[in-house]
């Protein structure tokens, strides 16, 4: 049995619920009305585009809900190419702002990226923002809007809102539902560039799993890395800290661009054949739309490998999300529900120091809602 009191084989997100486009809506307005919910909406106070529209809907289709809003202030370095951004994330502000006018209270929390040696800190920052249950226990629902949240940052916090809801659950306390929202825009996503690239890879806070310690008796590392454009340089970089003894590659497909797949090996060709030297039979392909296929997929191959290789003394298991927001969720739970098992995972994960994002951008933005912990859940 897991600490959830799951068994090993059983799925948590076996059934789950997500919504979108008009749904999402739809969804907002049917789980507010004649209900009274007090909602917390975290979102980051950054400079993408898509920052306030995930809450404006929210607001527009539960127009009696009362919400509170804190947003997530980033203290980067002045050098932070991120920095010349300052006037996109002073507009989303106001905007972000101006959705709840009088339904609640709006405040500011600092995450901190790096210490006074230039470490990052980031994850035990955004891990660190809630110190315990009662920051969430007068709330029916808490919502992360991850739109303008880098990994780092939303990994480590949904990661601590589920622990919140689990802890109170086992109390026999009230729980609030826990939300994230994403505003999707997939050719947006692949126009944003990451400037900066750390030299060096690390395991993601609270993620370190088995690779905080020594391996016992030389265990091989399978690595499952969910791919996406323009990520290169992190793939060397973690595949450097890794040193797998197998990969499995993770590439979205069904997807909207169906020569998706196609073109991110054709990017990556030389370091999954040549450099890593994959079998092309250790391809997993998931949906690109739909993290819970990301999940379950991940999941799988995790428990099958640790099974497999049982008999040589086990093995260890890195995930890496190298992709979207929305395909990243699927590594996160994963990660999360066999963090407290005997199963051997970790996340590895590099980080930049900016973001570099087009002008006056063609949106084509579709909310996504993802329902990850609640109500709909409990079994009577």
């Amino acid at each position: 049995m897991t600490a959830n009191g799951l068994a090993l084989g059983e799925m948590r997100w076996r059934d789950y619920v997500q919504v979108r486009g008009t749904a999402f809506d739809s969804f907002w307005k049917d789980h507010t009305s004649g209900q009274k919910r007090r909602v917390l909406f975290i979102l980051g106070r950054g400079f993408d585009p898509r920052a306030a529209m995930g809450l404006a809907r929210m607001a527009t289709a539960a127009p009696d809900c009362s919400i509170d809003i804190i947003g997530l202030s980033y203290e980067e370095d002045a050098s932070s190419p991120s920095s010349v951004q300052a006037d996109a994330v002073a507009a989303n502000w106001t905007a972000i702002q101006s959705c709840v006018a009088g339904r609640g209270t709006v405040s500011t929390r600092t995450v901190k990226f790096r210490n006074d040696k230039g470490v990052s800190i980031a994850a035990w920052s955004a891990a660190d923002l809630f110190g315990d249950t009662r920051a969430v226990e007068s709330y029916t629902d808490v919502v992360v809007d991850i739109s303008a949240m880098p990994r780092v940052i939303y990994f480590p916090l949904i990661s601590r809102l589920i622990y919140f809801y689990d802890d109170l659950e086992r109390a026999g306390k009230a729980a609030p539902n826990i939300h994230v929202v994403i505003s999707e825009d997939p050719r947006l996503d692949m126009q944003i560039k990451e400037q900066g690239v750390d030299e060096a890879a690390g395991y993601l806070h609270p993620f370190e799993g088995p690779f905080s310690r020594e391996a016992r008796g030389g265990q091989p590392t399978v690595w499952i890395p969910v791919l996406g454009e323009g990520r290169t340089a992190q793939f060397d970089r973690i595949c450097e800290l890794v040193k797998p003894g197998e990969t499995c590659p993770v590439l979205p497909s069904p997807a909207r661009n169906p020569r998706r797949g196609d073109d991110i090996v054709m990017e990556h060709q030389s370091l999954l054949f040549d450099q890593v030297g994959i079998d092309p039979r250790n391809i997993i392909y998931a949906a690109e739309s739909n993290p819970f296929d990301i999940y379950r997929q991940a999941r799988r191959a995790a428990i099958h490998y640790h099974e497999v290789l049982e008999l040589i003394g086990g093995c260890r298991v890195a995930l890496s999300a190298m992709c979207s927001k929305v395909m990243s969720l699927g590594i996160l739970l994963v990660a999360y529900e066999l963090k407290s098992t005997q199963f051997e995972v970790g996340i590895a994960h590099v980080e930049c120091q900016g973001y570099e994002v087009p002008r006056n951008p063609q949106l084509d933005v579709e909310p996504v809602g993802i329902w990850l912990a609640g109500e709909c859940y409990r079994k009577e």
